[in-house]
């Protein structure tokens, strides 16, 4: 069977590196899969779980005759990942990464890349808060939405593949300019995660007396709005690192709001606050009738 990846390097052997190749694997595109990781025991897992054929813990051995490559570690790493591994790419390949920070990450790999070969910018806006290859599943982008940062360098004919592949693992690909994208999910996804990680953590630095009732009495309240407190820490410090810029414009952007608002409970202003809870509930259901994604998590 003449497969459409015939060969597929997945560099970082985790939860969206092992639910992309599975995906591809149950369309019938993927040829051999080859994984790349950190870790004996990783690859060793991977094989178990049929979502790798062979692996290997040296990054250019692993992306050899591959004429696909996803990069999915975490977002630091992925740079100097592509840097390392570039120079034994087979002419023709397509890379691509699926990193939540695209500005930096898109200017450095393309600089990499050798002639011949092409990269493109991805960010699959799915996941769990569980990480690794045990957690990986075919079906975790269907219903997703994939961002593609192309940028004027782009060969128009690897843009085409990498949208193609998204889509076949069940993503509905968009394109926008690779700054535009960091500014976007600094907002949307950024800053959801670090204000549960920053719950967590006021409630935990509370004086030991109270923060014994205040954990005893947590409802679903606290385990729905910290439910992605439990992300990976290393893949949402390295975030913080790479989007520092847009994450700390959103930071101070919410910290405004938030002195809003806590001046608005220390004055008493009921009218003030009933506005604000209505306009924030009514924002909320309007987006959820909008976004069939956002409906079905």
């Amino acid at each position: 069977m003449a497969f459409f990846i015939k060969r597929l390097a997945v560099v970082g052997v985790g939860l969206i590196g092992g639910s992309f190749a599975q995906a591809l694997r149950e369309q019938d595109l993927v040829g051999e899969v080859v994984g790349v990781a950190r870790s004996q025991k990783t690859l060793d897992k991977a094989r178990e779980l049929g979502v790798i054929d062979r692996g290997t813990l040296d990054v250019q051995q692993g992306v050899i005759g591959a004429n696909f490559v996803l990069v999915a570690p975490p977002v630091c790493a992925i740079v100097p990942m592509v840097q390392q591994f570039a120079p034994a790419l087979t002419r023709g390949a397509v890379v691509t990464d699926a990193g939540s920070v695209k500005s930096s990450i898109v200017h450095a790999c393309e600089q990499a890349m050798p002639d011949g070969c092409y990269f493109i910018g991805s960010h699959p806006i799915a996941g769990r808060e569980r990480s690794g290859v045990e957690a990986a599943f075919p079906a975790l982008f269907q219903g997703s939405r994939t961002i593609l940062t192309p940028t004027p360098r782009t060969a128009p004919a690897a843009l085409e593949m990498v949208r193609v592949v998204w889509e076949a693992c069940g993503s509905q690909v968009e394109t926008m300019a690779a700054d535009h994208h960091d500014r976007v999910l600094a907002a949307t996804s950024h800053l959801p995660h670090l204000m549960a990680y920053n719950v967590v953590k006021t409630l935990s630095d509370l004086e030991q007396d109270i923060q014994a009732e205040v954990f005893r009495y947590a409802a679903s309240g606290f385990r729905d709005f910290t439910r992605i407190a439990s992300s990976d820490p290393t893949m949402w410090r390295d975030i913080c690192l790479e989007n520092r810029d847009a994450i700390s414009e959103i930071l101070q952007r919410f910290r405004r709001d938030l002195d809003e608002l806590l001046a608005l409970v220390s004055q008493g202003d009921a009218t003030a606050l009933h506005a604000m809870f209505s306009r924030s509930r009514d924002t909320r259901e309007r987006v959820l009738r909008e976004n069939k994604v956002l409906r079905n998590p």
